[in-house]
């Protein structure tokens, strides 16, 4: 422990300061036309739409060199990517002889850009129940400045939605040019074969026969665990009594919401904790149902039509907390305040009223998704690079 203390003290005497001087000299040095760097979030693994969008570059076998961020070397990386630790000197120059720059979060980097390069930010998800950037209530002075900062020196911004798009002109600090193609991480709903799913639930140990039900809800900023309290065991029971089929329930818990604890699910055959499965997409892909709550995950799952419903136990404090989008009320999935709802709603799920329901919300919407989300940004990028 006092060796991680006198490590972290020199680390900010001395390293952090000759990072900032990198910073500078960096600035000065030429730019590589084909190199890409990609940060998923504040250095996650290997997910989201960056990892669709170098599969393609490596499939079409396109001269660019993949620099991918991370915030620990133990995470795995493919081999056609260079992977790089954030807050280390090489990354600063990755950073800074990066023609092209591709982020999912709204975050600060060590760079000075330069007028050559081209950042590109690409949501971590469509647009989502609760109120993000500008808009959120409780929003800190340091997010709004690092939050500032990314808008500044992205050239272009990527939506899904048409009511992303007019979210991203109100409140993300932002007035520069946003294309909607749609995020390359919901191409897979469009492009699947059952042996994909086969593949999936192979890698979870699961049956391909079985069904699968899966939890996925957003985190608190409190930290209660008292919103994710669902009975999962009589969930499955009735689920299987209805359907006459095996089911199991994966649990995918929020990375903001593990830094504070797990709730106290049990584990075993029949509920599976996938919380560090690297892509949540393969997981809403290889589910037949999704739970959720304020998450913008429910908008991906409704791209297959499959049946979602919102598990909404705390929904008073949660406005309180992060506040709700007016048009929350209008989504069409069944909104549940306890396990009683929500099993009492699956039993009426009504599949003809659900496909209605979503038409009718689309409009509200205005969901620009249609597989082609990769194809588009990966011909914008080879524009760029030219």
């Amino acid at each position: 422990m006092k060796i991680k203390k006198i490590r972290s003290k020199l680390y900010w005497m001395f390293y952090a300061r000759l990072m900032q001087f990198c910073i500078k000299i960096f600035y000065y040095l030429p730019v590589n036309q084909h190199k890409i760097v990609m940060l998923h979030d504040f250095g996650s693994g290997y997910g989201d739409s960056e990892k669709y969008l170098a599969e393609e570059i490596k499939k079409q076998q396109l001269p660019y060199k993949i620099s991918w961020m991370v915030n620990d070397e133990k995470l795995e990386i493919p081999s056609f990517i260079k992977k790089v630790r954030l807050s280390r000197i090489r990354s600063i120059y990755e950073f800074s002889t990066a023609k092209v720059v591709c982020t999912t979060g709204k975050n600060k980097f060590n760079v000075k850009k330069k007028e050559s390069q081209f950042f590109i930010y690409i949501p971590h998800g469509q647009s989502g129940a609760k109120y993000v950037e500008a808009a959120m209530a409780n929003v800190t002075e340091n997010y709004k400045r690092n939050s500032q900062w990314h808008s500044s020196v992205c050239n272009l911004f990527i939506s899904s939605s048409k009511l992303q798009t007019q979210e991203m002109k109100d409140y993300f600090w932002y007035d520069g040019e946003i294309a909607e193609y749609g995020l390359p991480r919901n191409d897979i709903f469009f492009h699947y074969t059952q042996e994909d799913i086969a593949s999936i639930k192979k890698k979870l140990g699961i049956d391909c026969h079985t069904k699968i039900a899966l939890f996925a809800p957003t985190f608190r900023d409190n930290g209660n665990d008292q919103a994710y309290a669902l009975d999962l065991e009589r969930i499955i029971k009735n689920l299987e009594s209805k359907t006459k089929e095996q089911w199991v329930f994966l649990v995918r818990l929020h990375p903001c919401f593990i830094w504070y604890k797990k709730p106290a699910f049990h584990f075993g055959s029949k509920i599976i904790d996938v919380t560090a499965y690297p892509d949540m997409q393969e997981l809403l892909l290889a589910s037949n149902i999704l739970i959720s709550d304020y998450s913008s995950t429910m908008f991906d799952f409704m791209l297959m039509k499959r049946p979602v419903f919102l598990f909404t136990k705390d929904m008073e404090d949660y406005q309180r907390m992060r506040g709700l989008k007016d048009w929350f009320s209008k989504v069409p999935f069944p909104i549940c305040y306890d396990n009683d709802e929500l099993i009492q709603a699956i039993k009426d799920f009504d599949v003809q009223k659900y496909q209605n329901d979503i038409e009718r919300f689309n409009h509200l919407y205005g969901s620009l998704e249609n597989g082609e989300a990769t194809q588009k940004l990966l011909e914008r990028i080879k524009s760029i690079m030219k």
